[in-house]
């Protein structure tokens, strides 16, 4: 469990000890006389979009003689480039290796296994001319999806340790590089998408002691215990019950052993979700945007999506709720093997938060390792902002990431002070962690929150 002296002494490495050691390395210094060194490049940067995750040049000026160093806009400004970027992202990389958690006590469904894991990723576009180090997935045109970055989180859902975020290409497959690599321990319970994992891999898990629980394809071939091979769908229907709980093997080449849990949803629900799934979202594309071309209304972060309606299969599979654990019955009922798979929402949530109110995706500049300096900044900042809020509100099972992030913005010049030396940086980051004793949420009737599921998993045959 994670204490203040641990959250202040890794702040402390990341933003001053390692920005110097690699300040040099990362050709960001070339002289020992530069003002805008290592270290106040990178609390300036990182404190600055903390406290304001759209701040010009002006702003992260004013940050930087908070520090005590007095530049002007133009020095901070050509202060980006290249080896700016370099820095940022071996700085990220040092704070991913920081294990940080909280001493939250476990609800008792997460508490029969060695830790309950959530993974999910993103892609943010990036300027097309960083495409020969950050090539993307392609577009719609030349120049759309060029480049781009995808960045990859692992969250404990107990305890709170985050891994990563871990950086590749756009380009990369999901199933690849560290996110896919870095391994989970014994007895653990690993609830992703259906991509991250082939029936191989999950069946080596299996085989390990690992539990894992995912989503069903429409399209997917089962052998139910008489060797009759099946599609899902005409599985379900062949059951004749609301509520299945079946022991099958999952592939027609593979036979992966597994448990099919499904449960018919009322009329109301299925129209709710085909509503949603049908619904057009409407908005300009991620990251930066020809000055003169931006949009100035709401919806910035989201890609402009196709009015496509959805398969017939998945109209047909909308009418269930189905997932596949290899955990054994005696180990968790339907109710509990439904409510995991929907607390997929905390990572969810997380994510929306670092772009919603942290402006992950969104930037104010052209230039292409500015806006690469300014990610790698911002990702930073918001992996201290989840150090933090583990100290202060984890423990509380109603928490709110939101409430809890105002409190680190608002506390920003706080820990800049600290940094210089003004402040004790213990005595901040204490003061910062006792400031989210309220940060919680409120219960809800209608929509329960994933903590009131955990305390009473039987809520969630109301949901869809």
């Amino acid at each position: 469990m994670s204490s203040v002296p641990q959250v202040a002494s890794a702040i402390q490495r990341v933003l001053t000890t390692r920005a110097k050691e690699l300040e040099r390395a990362s050709g960001f210094v070339e002289r020992s006389s530069a003002q805008v060194d290592g270290p106040i490049f990178a609390q300036t940067t990182v404190l600055c979009w903390m406290n304001e995750p759209q701040a010009s040049y002006s702003q992260l000026q004013q940050v930087a003689s908070s520090l005590g160093v007095q530049v002007s806009n133009q020095a901070i400004e050509q202060r980006f480039g290249k080896p700016s970027a370099a820095l940022m992202q071996h700085l990220l990389e040092e704070a991913v290796g920081q294990v940080i958690s909280s001493e939250a006590s476990a609800p008792e469904v997460l508490g029969r296994f060695n830790g309950v894991y959530l993974q999910d990723g993103t892609v943010i576009s990036l300027p097309a001319a960083l495409a020969q180090s950050w090539p993307g997935c392609g577009g719609s045109t030349p120049e759309a999806g060029r480049s781009s970055v995808r960045a990859q989180v692992r969250l404990e859902l107990a305890q709170g340790q985050m891994q990563g975020p871990w950086l590749q290409p756009g380009r990369a497959a999901e199933r690849s590089g560290e996110a896919h690599e870095t391994p989970r321990p014994l007895g653990c319970l690993y609830t992703v998408d259906v991509g991250y994992f082939t029936l191989t891999e999950m069946r080596r898990h299996g085989n390990e002691g690992r539990f894992w629980l995912t989503q069903a394809k429409a399209n997917l071939k089962l052998y139910d215990q008489r060797g009759q091979c099946w599609d899902l769908l005409d599985l379900l229907e062949a059951q004749h019950s609301e509520t299945i709980d079946l022991q099958v093997q999952v592939g027609v080449k593979e036979r992966l052993p597994a448990r099919l849990i499904a449960v018919r949803l009322s009329k109301e629900q299925v129209k709710q979700r085909r509503a949603r799934a049908n619904k057009q979202h409407e908005g300009p594309p991620k990251g930066c945007q020809p000055p003169g071309k931006r949009r100035s209304t709401t919806g910035k972060r989201q890609r402009w999506r196709k009015n496509r309606r959805v398969s017939p299969a998945r109209e047909r599979l909308m009418e269930w709720t189905v997932r596949l654990p290899n955990v054994p019955a005696e180990r968790l009922s339907v109710e509990e093997a439904l409510v995991l798979a929907r607390c997929r929402g905390p990572l969810e949530l997380l994510w929306k938060l670092w772009k919603q109110h942290g402006k992950l995706d969104t930037w104010r500049s052209m230039k292409p390792y500015r806006v690469l300096t300014e990610i790698f900044a911002k990702l930073l900042g918001l992996v201290i902002t989840h150090w933090l809020t583990l100290l202060g509100c984890w423990q509380a099972p109603n928490r709110s990431l939101v409430k809890a992030k105002q409190v680190v913005q608002w506390m920003a010049p706080g820990l800049a002070l600290a940094l210089a030396g003004d402040v004790p940086l213990e005595r901040v980051v204490k003061r910062t962690a006792d400031s989210m004793r309220g940060c919680t949420l409120n219960a809800r009737h209608k929509q329960p929150n994933s903590y009131q599921l955990l305390d009473n998993p039987k809520l969630i045959r109301g949901l869809g």
